[in-house]
């Protein structure tokens, strides 16, 4: 992978936007300005809210990669060029990030295997596959220029479990191959699409990941699997509908859902327990919030809208779970941001964190 082609010069010196008119600014990173022998170390720390970088496979000791991400409604698309290299993404770092979308692959050069829990899977050049972020998996890649859409479960509450059953063997029908080109072309006219055009280029997202992963799911899914999935879609949609319930608990969420209090921590186990899912969600809608610029209200009032009452609890419980304070969010909305501020990477002073930007879809 030639420099030239990692990272043109125009992407690194682009102005920033006035929110609501022009081009959607978005989230970027890349390793070329810094020395050879520092650009993996650079892109493991840039990585590693998400997904831990475990070891280069590149020839020499450079690692030149590129990261761009524009996020629209429920959805987020990066656009990422890497040399080889081993990942991971453990049940230790599931716990402690609690993000849960979908995320949708379409290599465009190299390939990639990866081991999850239930299947081991090769994933060619050209062909979408699915994977979520609550998953514990590990894998390696060659170099690689790829799309990944993630997809908040928001956008697709009736359709969980067969996006989710999904998840096992790339979409190689024709409908995925329909997928793939709509995010390879998606990617294309995120570049130039104005901030207006956003919520309908969310909407016909939404529109054709329905019409191309529906008819793809297996034909005879595994009958427990399904239901628990399904059973925690439900569960995880209550959450959502009661989050400023002050009553919102194990209890609580028990009665609602019919399941019994050892079935609900089964759940949520991968997730850290249920009332770290609970306060998470609640976490990310105050961020949600507050990230509104028309939105004038006291912090400490949109805390206790969330069900936070302690002022000082909510922004030691914001800060641990942004890296960032209320305050510090609600100042950069009001200078003009849409997007939370973001933690710096060594030599990218204009970097932001990789999770923080995914927890706003």
């Amino acid at each position: 992978m030639r420099d030239s082609e990692i990272l043109p010069q125009e992407d690194r010196s682009a102005p920033a936007v006035e929110p609501g008119r022009g081009l959607l600014r978005p989230v970027s990173f890349s390793t070329l300005d810094l020395p050879a022998a520092q650009q993996f170390e650079a892109w493991r720390d840039h990585c590693r809210s998400v997904v831990e970088m475990t070891e280069s496979l590149g020839p020499g000791p450079g690692y030149a990669a590129r990261f761009r991400m524009w996020s629209f409604g429920h959805f987020a698309l990066s656009a990422v060029e890497a040399p080889a290299c081993r990942f991971q993404r453990t049940r230790a770092q599931i716990r402690r990030d609690s993000l849960d979308l979908w995320q949708i692959h379409v290599p465009r050069t190299g390939s990639m295997r990866l081991r999850t829990e239930a299947a081991q899977i090769s994933v060619p050049t050209g062909v979408p596959h699915i994977l979520s972020l609550d998953q514990v998996v590990d894998g390696d890649r060659t170099e690689r220029d790829w799309l990944c859409l993630f997809v908040s479960r928001d956008a697709f509450p009736g359709l969980g479990p067969t996006i989710d059953a999904c998840r096992e063997a790339p979409l190689g029908s024709a409908m995925g191959g329909l997928l793939g080109h709509y995010v390879e072309s998606l990617a294309d006219s995120l570049r130039t699409m104005t901030e207006a055009e956003l919520p309908r280029a969310a909407e016909a997202t939404r529109s054709l990941i329905a019409a191309c992963i529906a008819p793809s799911s297996p034909a005879a899914l595994d009958a427990e699997g399904h239901v628990e999935r399904a059973r925690l879609g439900r569960i995880r949609q209550i959450i959502r509908q009661n989050l400023r319930s002050t009553r919102l608990g194990p209890d609580r969420l028990c009665k609602l859902a019919g399941v019994s209090r050892s079935q609900l921590y089964r759940l949520f186990e991968p997730f850290g327990g249920v009332a770290r899912y609970i306060q998470s969600e609640r976490l990310r809608q105050a961020h949600q919030a507050l990230s509104d610029p028309a939105n004038t209200r006291d912090i400490i009032k949109v805390a206790e809208d969330f069900g936070f009452f302690d002022p000082s609890a909510f922004s030691r419980a914001f800060r641990r779970e942004f890296d960032y304070s209320p305050t510090q969010l609600r100042q950069t909305a009001q200078s003009g941001w849409v997007a939370a501020p973001i933690r710096k990477s060594p030599g990218q002073a204009g970097a932001r964190d990789f999770a923080s930007a995914l927890r706003q879809i």
